[in-house]
């Protein structure tokens, strides 16, 4: 009987989440650019990446909703920054990345949420120092791939994405763009996991929410 209680009560609370996590993605699809359809392939992507790797299935969904909340920080930048056609200047970039330590900042007044699904918001643009936030919050075993994993599927769902100053690209396409050398956006990707990406483009095991 006790286990059944505590059975009903987690099945609560996973289903308070996935209520959160929904609305989250329908308030970011109306208002930012269709930001929750880029959330749900960004997820797609990490747990692909995070299954063909090997990780069990609770690391694989824990960055299942990484990946659907790692931007919900954007919220809390201007939509006409994050919307606009033109090309950002330096200081209108800077307002950009405040919504990795926004998105922190939201999901730690979530003390049930695992603290590694806070730490990955933080973390997704940091490519091993070249990106951002330059300061870690903490160091405490939270699994640095599963960060690598997700900066990578959030990249490469954003480069294939279409936007008002440019097509969507196909995913070997955006493969090229993200293994390209000479991009400086690609410093501190982890080459291992963009392996595995190859893999999992050439053997169409990755299947996209349709883009918008």
């Amino acid at each position: 009987m006790h286990t059944q209680k505590t059975d009903i009560l987690t099945d609560a609370c996973n289903l308070k989440l996935d209520e959160f996590v929904k609305f989250y993605l329908t308030l970011a699809n109306k208002s930012l650019n269709h930001l929750g359809i880029h959330s749900e392939n960004a997820s797609i992507i990490a747990t692909s990446l995070a299954k063909e790797i090997g990780y069990n299935s609770n690391e694989t969904q824990l960055i299942e909703y990484a990946g659907l909340l790692h931007d919900i920080g954007k919220l809390f930048v201007p939509a006409e920054l994050l919307n606009s056609a033109r090309a950002l200047t330096s200081i209108e970039f800077e307002i950009i990345k405040t919504h990795a330590s926004f998105g922190y900042g939201v999901l730690d007044n979530f003390k049930t949420l695992p603290k590694d699904i806070k730490y990955f918001a933080y973390e997704h643009h940091y490519r091993q120092g070249f990106g951002y936030p330059k300061r870690l919050l903490y160091n405490d075993g939270a699994d640095k791939v599963l960060v690598d994993i997700l900066t990578i599927a959030d990249s490469f769902s954003a480069i294939m994405e279409p936007r008002v100053y440019k097509r969507n690209l196909t995913e070997q396409e955006a493969y090229i763009i993200m293994t390209d050398d000479t991009n400086e956006k690609n410093k501190g990707l982890n080459f291992e996991v963009l392996q595995v990406l190859k893999y999992l483009i050439e053997k169409q095991k990755i299947t996209l929410k349709d883009f918008f």
